[in-house]
């Protein structure tokens, strides 16, 4: 699972279409609810409200109680990583993007998927897979932009460099890597060459971009009118488009990276039962479709059936063509070169 490059295509085209304890007498039930807890590494802001509205019911069927760990992808990662060898971990359920996910396995941390725990994953798109995790949504980078001040949708990522729009061009922290990856399409039009990003961002610097600590702060920065375009998930601009911001979103011609935002259970999880429940509950279709339309990724299993309404989440075979995969193995190797680069490069001064 080092490079996901020419799976993840017919993948994409497929998906394109695609309660409490029981009462036993108080001393008991606390037990059983203490049994029964976990605590699963997320993200913040939207994804988690979503995860608590979505996610939390279905597993409380089972008696399954979440509590939520809250923080970006590097100390989750680092936090796996230290507590490798404790016996009981204080993370049950790791999410994590793809690359972040990957890296968490080469440190052998994560433990390997049990498919009879997640009956659910025999619906999931098999070039999604991995031995290691669930998918649970994707979705692929695109030029954001405010339809009040683009006459057209920007078709290159060289828009980013127009002194046109200096000082209105936002990024998010958190997907530095991402959009690393990404805005070097438009230096070397490669995902195989990483230090393309870098020369791009370095250009880009000038043009005085804005770097805002959380998707959500993006799309702040849209409503107040502080930026025009920005570097984004197409599922997060449907989401603020729908919101009722005046948003487009384009793949620019030089490509796109897609991504995949998966779940995984720590090898030293103290309730890998209820872990691997939370990871089934996270392939049921109800909560795939609940993600699309909240959130506008796409599902990764192929028995959640989008309505009609949904399926400008998917992606046409023209936008699937502009689509660049990626080695992770080597987008791994050369993530803390990006990280540095990002802090003490690009956003310095800014």
């Amino acid at each position: 699972m080092q490079d996901k490059n020419l799976t993840r295509r017919g993948f994409i085209k497929t998906a394109s279409g695609l309660a409490l304890a029981p009462a036993m007498g108080w001393l008991p039930a606390m037990a059983l609810a203490a049994d029964k807890q976990i605590v699963v590494g997320t993200w913040g802001g939207d994804y988690q409200n979503l995860l608590q509205q979505i996610i939390n019911p279905l597993v409380a069927k089972a008696g399954v109680n979440v509590v939520y760990d809250t923080g970006n992808a590097v100390g989750r990662v680092t936090k796996l990583r230290a507590e490798k060898n404790s016996r009981r971990g204080s993370m049950d359920v790791a999410l994590l993007g793809e690359v972040d996910m990957y890296d968490a396995e080469r440190s052998g941390t994560l433990e390997r998927v049990d498919a009879k725990k997640v009956p659910n994953l025999a619906h999931a798109i098999e070039a999604l897979k991995t031995p290691y995790s669930i998918p649970h949504i994707f979705s692929a980078m695109t030029l954001v932009y405010n339809t009040e001040k683009f006459a057209a949708p920007p078709d290159s990522l060289q828009v980013l460099l127009d002194p046109k729009w200096k000082g209105q061009v936002g990024f998010s922290d958190i997907l530095y890597l991402y959009n690393a990856v990404f805005v070097g399409l438009g230096a070397n039009g490669t995902t195989k060459d990483f230090e393309g990003g870098k020369r791009f961002l370095s250009k880009l610097k000038a043009n005085a971009p804005r770097i805002y600590p959380s998707n959500e702060a993006v799309a702040a920065a849209f409503k107040s009118g502080e930026i025009s375009i920005a570097c984004m998930w197409k599922a997060r601009a449907l989401q603020w488009k729908d919101s009722g911001l005046p948003l487009g979103f384009a793949i620019p011609k030089e490509g796109s990276v897609p991504v995949s935002f998966e779940a995984a259970v720590a090898k030293n999880s103290r309730n890998k039962d209820a872990s691997w429940a939370y990871l089934n509950a996270m392939l049921e279709p109800e909560g795939q479709v609940g993600f699309a339309r909240k959130m506008g990724y796409a599902p990764t299993v192929a028995n959640a059936t989008l309505p009609d309404d949904l399926k400008r989440v998917g992606f046409t075979d023209a936008e699937v063509k502009l689509l660049h995969g990626y080695d992770l193995k080597g987008l791994t190797e050369a993530k803390a070169d990006i990280l540095e680069f990002w802090n003490k490069d690009f956003k310095a001064g800014l």
